[in-house]
């Protein structure tokens, strides 16, 4: 799946996304097309994991991005972690690693060296 970056400011985003509202992403380029590694959704909104320029990997708002190429590749698995007290829906979809073991996904958002292998196959 592939999404091109549109705007990069917080002023565009709804207040689910929870960016202050004066907040501008420097590692997003306007224009850009990213490769999604992932789609993530919990607190009732929707996220992208992408690789940027600078930084590997994080989570972006969807409102950033239209997409540009809508296959979803056929090696993606799907998850439901939970449903919050108010009814807010949790799942994720992406690579296997990211999907079916939460210590992955944790560890890769603390930048563990190791887990770069399984991002980038």
């Amino acid at each position: 799946m592939k999404v091109k970056c549109i705007p990069n400011t917080s002023e565009k985003l709804s207040d689910k996304a929870g960016y202050p509202t004066d907040f501008q992403s420097d590692s997003l380029n306007i224009g850009k097309i990213y490769t999604v590694y992932a789609i993530g959704h919990w607190d009732d909104y929707m996220f992208y994991l992408l690789k940027t320029d600078q930084y590997n990997p994080i989570w972006f708002a969807f409102e950033w991005f239209g997409i540009v190429g809508h296959k979803i590749p056929d090696s993606w698995y799907f998850n439901f972690i939970g449903e919050h007290p108010n009814g807010e829906v949790s799942t994720i979809y992406g690579y296997k690693e990211i999907v079916l073991n939460f210590e992955h996904h944790y560890e890769l958002m603390e930048r563990e060296k190791m887990l770069w292998i399984s991002f980038i196959k």
